[in-house]
């Protein structure tokens, strides 16, 4: 008989009931709920997504709601729009930069405005200086003023003006008018959203006749994000601040749709990669809804979206990794369908970035799109179950928060009664205690540090001024690994003044193959608190390990071994290193029922995963004399 080839069809995979009674009976009575990932805002993540989880999407890319992008080929004609981010301060050498850049291969210019933090413009002479190799015509140019919203527009219009001459329906950009997120920073002693708005409503419908692709208003996520905001929050405020534009700039005239076609969002991408691509597809989808029920036209329904890696994400130790972090991030910008996105250079938490933080990248997105060729499929992310499904879980998220804000009165009041500063102290609040058991793990920070780094240097920027007035303080940026490398800041101090760094003693007890794992976690633990392990193994007895304790130069003792050793070998241990002048003695693991007795024969504290490891290392740093 003759060989019958084997396809696909011969091994159909299970039926998701078959593959659930599979799980149910590995899982041996434990919850099917301990293969969900929770996420940030209350979502979880299913082990499992089926057809029956998000059907595929009917409408094709380029349709309202715009889930799947605002352009039918996607990214597949001319590719997303590489811009980068500046924030000076010197306006020169900023200038200098940007010609450097635009020779490379960026596209789009990105200028953080205001002092201490973003570009000195003061007026026009100085934005025509800073943009004196910047062709105009052909090169969109966005402002994020964070103080005045209204003079930097005006100053950006003169110098077009003078350098584009007619050509004004050729320009692109965004005078980056964004009262609220100015209200965020400042208060509401200093900013009147309606007004601002009132004014600005005549250059809108302007701009609309003479420059269309130039966009009057921002509503930039960059006050909340940095904050440490959940996607959910993030989402929500961000389109309750487009709600109150629509709103307020009906009542000065302007349409629904002629507003909605003026505004230029820009939200922030983190560090999960799958969430932050649905995120910034509901954003597309929550917009088209609200501009639809303002009665806005469908072509107006349309988000117009910039993207930039975030700024909370980032490290100063180990910056290196920032590479990675922004690789990641930029990516997931493009596979959700950004129009535009900006990479952070890896050197941007130290202060002012140079040339190589910026080359790099730039570099980023060139290989992502010339490449890895993300711009040759549009949707990249259409029709995955996960994602559709998180898509819709996100923007039902997002919506409910949405109305919320509005039953408080719109994002403005929601700011001024203090409502957003209160969400944004307890998700900072969930977010630290996970950094802080490694839940949520750091690369180079509270995972794998490298505490011999060479540190990278850059000029320091001015430190940020105590801002907001009235009875609302302003967001604080924060950025997750701070806690940890306040710990390395203070190692770095102390080997300064001393020589050395902090330096523990490490008695590993049983054999090699027993205590590596739990030396080497522990190792890299002590290290995320900038402390030197000084690892010992293969003792005679308790005596032999005090005597080498005795001529390591500390006061903190760590034993690690197995735990079916601690009972009988701890107390023996614990006396002869405090008798050899050990101020602290640690253990490695969790000490379960032992507790009450192992405290009883000395042990200070215990080290094991889950636990607050940053107060641990803290409490280490003092008991060792690291300030």
């Amino acid at each position: 008989m003759a060989d019958v080839p084997l396809t696909a069809a011969d091994f159909p995979p299970p039926s998701v009931e078959e593959w659930r009674r599979l799980v149910d009976k590995d899982l041996k009575g434990k919850p099917f709920t301990v293969l969900q990932s929770p996420l940030e805002g209350g979502l979880s993540l299913q082990p499992l997504y089926t057809p029956q989880d998000a059907p595929a999407p009917s409408e094709p890319p380029g349709v309202a709601p715009y889930v799947r992008g605002t352009q039918p080929l996607g990214h597949t004609e001319g590719g997303w729009l590489l811009c980068q981010e500046y924030a000076g301060p010197d306006v020169a050498a900023t200038a200098d930069a940007l010609r450097d850049d635009l020779e490379r291969g960026t596209q789009g210019v990105w200028l953080l405005l205001d002092a201490p933090h973003g570009l000195d413009v003061k007026d026009e002479a100085t934005l025509e200086r800073l943009l004196a190799h910047v062709p105009l015509e052909r090169t969109p140019v966005h402002l994020e003023p964070t103080a005045d919203v209204l003079r930097p527009a005006s100053l950006l219009l003169a110098v077009l003006a003078k350098k584009a001459g007619a050509a004004k329906q050729a320009l692109r950009g965004s005078l980056g008018i964004d009262p609220i997120a100015a209200l965020a920073r400042h208060g509401a002693a200093k900013v009147d959203v309606a007004r601002t708005l009132a004014e600005a409503a005549p250059l809108v419908t302007s701009l609309l006749k003479d420059a269309p692709g130039l966009r009057a208003l921002l509503v930039s996520s960059r006050p909340w994000a940095d904050a440490g905001a959940t996607s959910v929050h993030e989402l929500a405020w961000s389109i309750a601040t487009g709600v109150e534009y629509l709103r307020e700039l009906e009542r000065a005239g302007v349409s629904p749709s002629e507003a909605a076609r003026s505004m230029q969002f820009a939200l922030s991408v983190g560090g999960q990669f799958f969430p932050e691509i649905a995120k910034l597809r509901a954003a597309r989808l929550l917009w088209s809804k609200v501009v639809a029920a303002s009665g806005g036209a469908p072509e107006s329904q349309a988000m117009s979206l910039h993207a930039r890696t975030a700024s909370a994400t980032k490290t100063r130790r180990d910056p290196w990794v920032n590479i990675l972090r922004g690789t990641a991030e930029s990516f997931a910008a493009v596979v959700a369908g950004a129009d535009s996105v900006s990479t952070a250079p890896f050197d941007e938490p130290l202060g002012t970035p140079d040339e190589q933080g910026r080359r790099l990248a730039r570099n980023t997105q060139l290989i992502l799109r010339d490449e890895s060729s993300l711009n040759r499929v549009a949707d990249p992310a259409g029709g995955s179950y996960y994602l559709e499904q998180l898509t819709g879980e996100l923007a039902r998220a997002a919506w409910t928060e949405l109305q919320r804000i509005e039953a408080l009165g719109g994002i403005s009041r929601a700011i001024a009664q203090g409502d957003v500063a209160s969400v944004l102290t307890e998700t900072r609040t969930a977010r630290d205690k996970a950094v802080r058991t490694r839940k949520l793990p750091i690369v180079g920070v509270s995972e794998f540090p490298h505490l011999h780094e060479a540190p990278v240097q850059r000029e320091a920027r001015a430190a940020m001024p105590a801002q907001g007035e009235g009875i609302i303080a302003p967001p604080v940026p924060v950025r997750v690994s701070e806690a940890f490398e306040s710990l390395r800041d203070a190692s770095d101090r102390y080997h300064a003044a001393h020589g050395v760094r902090p330096r523990a003693f490490m008695a590993n007890l049983g054999t090699v193959a027993e205590h590596t794992a739990r030396s080497s976690w522990i190792a890299n633990v002590l290290a995320v608190g900038g402390i030197e392990a000084n690892e010992h193994h293969g003792f005679a007895d308790a005596n032999a390990a005090a005597e080498l304790f005795a001529k390591a130069g500390t006061s903190l003792a760590v034993i690690s071994g197995p735990d079916a050793l601690y009972p009988e070998a701890l107390p023996a241990y614990v006396a002869a290193l405090k008798a050899k002048g050990a101020r602290t003695v640690a253990v490695a693991g969790r000490p379960g029922d032992h507790e009450a007795a192992f405290r009883a024969a000395g042990v200070d504290l215990f080290l094991y995963a889950g636990a607050d490891l940053f107060q641990l290392l803290k409490t280490l740093h003092t008991q060792l004399g690291v300030a």
